[in-house]
């Protein structure tokens, strides 16, 4: 769960767009998607980075759903 963070985790940005967690991968190597890693190596995304990845995909549909999930798992 994102916990009301700036940041997803692959999975939870893969469960958002229905990419797979290695297409994410290859696009973050690929320069296509910014994204960081932890200090235990797991990679974290920005919120924004993320919904701009999915934009420039032209999935904006897909990105504008994105957008209210995220928003309604950190609305209390």
């Amino acid at each position: 769960m994102t916990g009301g963070h700036d940041f997803l985790t692959i999975g939870e940005a893969s469960a958002l767009c229905g990419l797979s967690r290695s297409a994410l991968r290859r696009a973050v190597a690929r320069g296509h998607l910014a994204a960081w890693h932890t200090p235990g190596n797991h990679l974290r995304v920005g919120r924004q980075d993320f919904a701009d990845f999915l934009r420039s995909l032209g999935a904006v549909e897909l990105a504008g759903r994105a957008e209210e999930r995220l928003q309604s798992r950190t609305t209390p």
